[in-house]
Parts: structure tokens; sequence; C-alpha cells
């Protein structure tokens, strides 16, 4: 062999490990990005499942408060003659539809929520029927617009 030989295998040589190791880098660093974004999500999701387990609870909370109250207004209609003022004692609002009461009340889900509660009561002979005319979560606070977007531009 000669010595031109030897030259042309070593340099070949190192080149091919040159580009060994740069791809291998580059493999590296694309999984280390995906790691990070893998982590990223996950933690978003993580935040995500707890303020929907957060509002669920919270919810099905108010839920069964004003599922408590129906059967309160159900038993105060059944109990007593004068009813309506019975109720209005107790904090329901009785809202007049025509020839049906309608009896009104408000459970506090949260700070920003309530559930809002209307019950037509029917009149069937001597008996009542309590009818749900609405159950719905409304919001409390008064929400405002803001018109402006600051983007740090000086005019």
């Amino acid at each position: 062999m000669t010595a031109n030989n030897k030259i042309s295998k070593k340099g070949s040589f190192g080149t091919t490990m040159g580009v060994t190791s740069i791809i291998a880098i580059l493999v590296i660093l694309v999984l280390i990005v995906f790691s990070a974004l893998s982590i990223t999500t996950s933690r978003a999701d993580l935040n995500l499942a707890e303020k929907t387990a957060l509002v669920s609870s919270e919810y099905y909370e108010a839920d069964g408060i004003a599922e408590e109250k129906l059967a309160e207004v159900a038993v105060t209609i059944k109990s007593y003659n004068d009813w309506e003022d019975s109720l209005v004692s107790k904090g329901y609002e009785i809202i007049k539809d025509g020839d049906k009461p309608i009896v009104a009340y408000e459970v506090k889900i949260n700070e920003k929520k309530s559930l809002f509660v209307e019950l037509a009561v029917i009149s069937t002979g001597n008996n009542f029927e309590l009818t749900r005319q609405l159950w719905q979560v409304r919001p409390t606070a008064e929400w405002s617009t803001d018109n402006g977007l600051d983007l740090g531009v000086q005019q």
C-alpha cells in the first residue's frame, strides 16, 4: 500500500463518522423537542381536566341543592293552603303567569355563575303538579368589554 491509499482511507473514515455523529445529534435534538412538547401538552391537559372536574363538581353540588329546594317547594305546596306566602317567607319568588303561578329561585354555583330555576305550579283538582320551566346556568357577574389593546406601540 502506498501512502496515498492510507491517507484516502483515513479521510473517508473520518467523513463517515462526522455524518453519523451529525445525524445522531439531530435525532437526539428532535427527540428532546418532542419530549418537551409532550410534557407541555400533558401539563395543559392536566390543568384542563382539573378545571373541568371543578366546574362539574360545583354544578352538581348546586344541582343537588336545587333538587332539595324543589322537594321543599313540593312539600310546602301540598302541606299549606297558603303555600304562596309560605314560600315567599322562605325566600322563593312567586311569579304570576296567567292562571298558573311560577315558583322561582336561584342556587349559587360559584362567584361567577348561578343555577336559575322556575317551576310552574299546575292545579289538577285538589292536587298540584310541578313542572320545570327553567333549569339554567347563568352568569351572575356583569360582563364588560375591554376595547383597548395595548400593543406597546407609541405614536
